[in-house]
């Protein structure tokens, strides 16, 4: 009877796996973890942080069955979270690159330092398991963490090393996720005159706000020598010599996530 219940585990790891090859785009990417995988590796909500985690300058996507635990949510306040994710990174380094749970865990530690209404969300959270991925080449690690409702998260490390890789493949195959970002019809054209990126405007909104580059760079999480770069940059285009003066000739908007 063991047997058969062993065989039909395996069976069902084996179709999720087939099913994988399916995802192509980010909605196909949610309902396959959401659904199949989830039958075989239990969870709430995944965070998946990837790019530079010695600077803090990271990129996040998340798939959750929880309403208002989404990516987009992560992105209006990414600082604290980009500091978990950081945090998390080098326990896996520590732990020899090979994955590990935290049963238990408490989040108030989250909430203490910056409460959003992401990490707020995170509240019914009680176990994590955190899996990664070392990129040789591009320098750009990534970090799986699944989050659980459970006070331990339960799962076997078969089905772990089978399964992971092709949830990173499948990650790397689907469209990012971007900021959603607002603007005035009839400034379009007025912030595209000084070709400013995206995140440059951002640095500039906040720039105007009287922040300094330590302070815009736990914002947006991304280091100060990061932000530093940016302005240097802006200085360029804008053909100015600081910040004072940046400010002077910058068009302000207003992006929802900075609201």
């Amino acid at each position: 009877m063991e047997n058969n219940t062993n065989n039909d585990n395996w069976e069902q790891v084996f179709k999720v796996i087939q099913n994988s090859f399916t995802v192509q785009k980010h909605v196909d990417f949610f309902k396959w973890l959401q659904g199949s995988v989830s039958q075989v590796l239990p969870h709430d909500v995944l965070v998946a942080a990837w790019g530079d985690f010695a600077s803090g300058d990271l990129s996040f996507d998340v798939s959750s069955n929880i309403e208002d635990i989404r990516t987009q949510k992560l992105m209006d306040a990414p600082g604290v979270f980009s500091y978990l994710m950081t945090n998390l990174h080098q326990r896996w380094i520590d732990n020899g690159e090979r994955w590990y749970r935290i049963n238990f865990f408490d989040d108030a530690g989250i909430n203490a330092q910056s409460p959003t209404a992401f990490t707020r969300k995170l509240v019914g959270m009680n176990s994590l398991l955190v899996y990664g991925v070392r990129d040789t080449r591009g320098k750009n690690d990534c970090i799986y963490v699944f989050f659980d409702k459970g006070r331990e998260f339960q799962v076997q490390h078969s089905i772990l090393g089978l399964l992971m890789p092709h949830v990173d493949a499948a990650l790397r195959r689907v469209e990012r996720v971007e900021l959603t970002v607002n603007v005035d019809d009839e400034l379009t054209g007025e912030l595209n005159l000084g070709g400013l990126s995206d995140r440059e405007n951002e640095i500039l909104h906040w720039v105007k706000s009287g922040k300094t580059n330590f302070e815009i760079g736990m914002i947006l999480s991304i280091s100060p020598n990061t932000v530093k770069n940016h302005l240097k940059r802006i200085f360029q285009k804008l053909d100015v010599t600081c910040r004072a003066q940046a400010v002077a000739r910058y068009i302000p908007y207003k992006p929802t996530e900075l609201q």
